[in-house]
C-alpha cells in the first residue's frame, strides 16, 4: 500500500498484545512507514491520544509530502529539473524528517544522480541512526560503485537495525560467501527464513537460495537436510536432483529419483527427470525407458517426447 499512490496517504497504527512487541517488530514496523506503535493493555485515552499525535505529525508532513509526490510525478516524465526544485523544497521544509531525504535519495538514484542519491541517504542516517533503510541504499550505491567492504559494513548496520528484512539477510549471505564465510551466510541465510513454517520449508528455501547463487553442493546438504524432515516430500527429491546433477553427480541423481519414485509411483516429471540423470551418466537405454514410462503415464508430456526423439536420434 505504501507504493501506491492513492494508499500511500492511509495511516497504520499497530497494535500488539502486552510482551509481544520485540525491538525487530519495531524495526519492521518503521521499515514499512507504520505511524504509531500501541502494546496492550491500553484504554481509549491513550488509542485518542496516539490518533491525534499521527494526525498532527501527518500534518506538519503534508506540505513535504506533496513536494515529494510532485517530486516524483516529474521524475517519471522525465522533468528531472523540477523534479530536483521539488526535491529542495521537501528538504527545506522538514530537514528533521529521515522519510524527507530517503525519498529524496531513491528519486535522486531514478533521475541517476548518484552522488546526490548517496548524500541524501548519508542524511537520512545523520537524522535518525536506526534507518535501517538509508543505510541499505547506500550499501547498493556503494556496491555498484566497486566499493564492496564499504558496502558490506552498511548492508551489516542495516540488519543489526532491522534483522527481520528477508531480502537483505540474501545480499548478507552471498557477501559472505563470497568471502569464504560459509556458516555465517548460512546463519544468516537462517534469519532470513526464520518465518517459514517447518524446518523442512526453511531447509529446501535455504537450498533454493545456495542454487541461485551457483553453490549446489550447499544446496545438496540443505536438501537432504528438508528430506530428512519431511521424507515424503517429492519436490525436495526432484530439487535435490537438480542440485546433484550440477555438481555432475549424476548416479546420486539417479539414485535419488528412484527413492522419489518409491514415494511417488506415477510421478511422470520423477521419470523425466530420472531421464535426464541417466542420460547424463551415459545410460541412454535406461533413460528412454524412463521417458516411456514418463509417456505412459502422460501422454501429452511435451519434454518428454522431445527427449525420446532427441534420445532416438530424431532430434539434434
Amino acid at each position: 500500500m505504501r507504493e501506491s499512490t492513492l494508499l500511500s496517504s492511509v495511516a497504520f497504527l499497530l497494535m500488539s498484545r502486552k510482551g509481544q512487541m520485540e525491538s525487530a517488530d519495531v524495526a519492521e514496523a518503521n521499515e514499512n512507514e507504520v505511524d504509531g506503535l500501541l502494546i496492550k493493555p491500553l484504554n481509549q485515552q491513550e488509542i485518542e491520544a496516539k490518533i491525534k499525535e499521527i494526525a498532527k505529525r501527518r500534518a506538519d508532513m503534508l506540505e513535504p509530502n506533496i513536494s515529494l509526490a510532485r517530486a516524483a510525478g516529474f521524475t517519471d516524465i522525465g522533468a528531472f529539473d523540477e523534479a530536483e526544485a521539488e526535491l529542495t523544497n521537501a528538504q527545506q521544509k522538514k530537514p528533521e524528517a529521515p522519510r524527507v531525504w530517503l525519498k529524496s535519495g531513491d528519486l535522486y538514484q531514478e533521475m541517476g544522480k548518484g552522488e546526490k542519491a548517496k548524500t541524501a541517504y548519508k542524511q537520512a542516517t545523520k537524522v535518525d541512526d536506526d534507518c535501517a533503510k538509508a543505510y541499505d541504499s547506500l550499501s547498493t550505491l556503494l556496491e555498484k560503485e566497486g566499493k564492496k567492504e564499504e558496502a558490506f559494513a552498511l548492508l551489516q548496520r542495516a540488519s543489526q537495525i532491522s534483522p527481520r528484512n528477508r531480502d537483505r539477510q540474501f545480499r548478507i549471505s552471498k557477501a559472505l560467501l563470497e568471502k569464504g564465510n560459509e556458516d555465517e551466510a548460512r546463519i544468516a541465510l537462517h534469519k532470513a527464513l526464520s518465518n517459514e513454517t517447518s524446518d523442512a520449508a526453511r531447509s529446501a528455501a535455504a537450498a533454493e537460495f545456495f542454487l541461485s547463487v551457483g553453490r549446489a553442493d550447499m544446496a545438496e546438504a540443505e536438501y537432504a537436510f528438508a528430506i530428512e524432515a519431511d521424507p515424503e516430500n517429492v519436490h525436495y527429491f526432484n530439487r535435490l536432483g537438480i542440485a546433484f546433477r550440477r555438481q555432475k553427480k549424476f548416479k546420486e541423481a539417479v539414485e535419488n529419483y528412484r527413492k522419489a519414485l518409491v514415494i511417488a509411483k506415477n510421478d511422470p516429471v520423477i521419470y523425466f527427470n530420472l531421464a535426464l540423470a541417466l542420460a547424463e551418466s551415459g545410460e541412454m537405454q535406461q533413460a528412454v525407458g524412463s521417458l516411456r514410462r514418463a509417456l505412459v503415464i502422460d501422454p501429452h508430456f511435451k519434454e518428454a517426447e522431445n527427449l525420446m526423439k532427441k534420445l532416438s536420434g530424431g532430434g539434434k
